[in-house]
């Protein structure tokens, strides 16, 4: 007998087995088929932009901005319903579409509320991330979210001028 055929690993069963490969190989694909249809059937549906909103250049940044900042706490049509609204601490995310604001509702209250934050609530000041038209912008839209009329001064570059940090 030589030396090759006394090898102590020449009995020994393979260390991959190529079918159990194989089965794991569609394991796996399934799982991650059946993660993507998942994905895409559950997802959130986009909202569409009312007509009014898309011709109208200061409601459409508003809009933009509170679909980012906005919408996780007081929800698509500001009702206070977001998210992450019912999880939250202290007292209950303010309902804007109701038009009964409790800080004010003057463009310049509005304004101050979203730069500034409202103490002892989670309602975060947004001054120090957002400019000025952005604040408008918000205000403006806060207004049209509560069927309000949205006021001239929260339009273009107008206004009451550069709202400052408390």
């Amino acid at each position: 007998m030589s030396t090759a055929d006394r090898s102590p690993d020449h009995d020994a069963p393979a260390a991959f087995d190529p079918a159990a490969g194989k089965w794991v190989f569609m394991g796996m694909l399934l799982l991650m088929t059946t993660g993507v249809v998942g994905f895409y059937a559950f997802r959130p549906r986009p909202v569409p932009v009312p007509v009014e909103v898309l011709n109208d250049p200061t409601l459409l940044l508003g809009r933009t901005v509170y679909m980012a900042r906005c919408v996780g706490c007081h929800g698509v049509e500001g009702r206070g319903d977001g998210p992450i609204a019912g999880s939250l601490t202290g007292p209950p995310v303010g309902d804007l579409a109701d038009g009964k604001w409790k800080h004010g509702d003057r463009p310049e209250d509005v304004v101050a509320v979203i730069s500034r934050g409202v103490p002892d609530t989670r309602m975060s000041g947004w001054g120090q991330l957002l400019e000025d038209d952005e604040l408008k912008a918000v205000a403006a839209y806060c207004y049209y979210l509560s069927k309000a009329p949205i006021p001239e001064s929260l339009r273009g570059s107008g206004g009451f001028g550069p709202v400052a940090p408390r």
